[in-house]
């Protein structure tokens, strides 16, 4: 007779990942103290001070602001293009000619870039960019 009522028992197969976890752990290790760290540089910045007051009376300051409406030079509305030509006249009267450029939020980087060029260009001893 058959003995049905025999359970067939089956070895459960286990995975011991104790040794694996062993290796994983000396490998972190390992990359960990042979990684050298780089220092990135990046642009410096000078901050300057709260107040901007000119020691010579003789310097002025001419304001670029780019708006979602238009651009301007000292309250007189130009083009982006038209900015460097502005800016040179003033120039041509004022040798020490300092630059402050506002820039709204919504303005296109490319277009910042392109007006702080135009008075990089006519080489202004000072210039300041802000945003509003």
């Amino acid at each position: 007779m058959k003995n049905t009522l025999k359970k067939n028992v089956q070895d459960e197969a286990e995975i011991n990942i104790t040794p694996m976890m062993d290796v994983v752990f000396i490998m972190l290790i390992f990359f960990i103290v042979t990684t050298s760290f780089v220092k990135e540089t990046g642009i410096g910045i000078s901050h300057g001070n709260a107040s901007l007051k000119p020691n010579d009376n003789h310097i002025k300051i001419a304001t670029i602001r780019l708006d979602t409406t238009g651009y301007s030079v000292n309250g007189q509305n130009v083009s982006l293009n038209g900015i460097e030509a502005r800016i040179s006249q003033l120039k041509a009267s004022n040798p020490k000619l300092h630059a402050q450029l506002f820039s709204a939020k919504e303005i296109e980087i490319a277009t910042l870039v392109r007006a702080v060029e135009q008075v990089k260009e006519l080489n202004i001893a000072q210039l300041s960019v802000g945003t509003y």
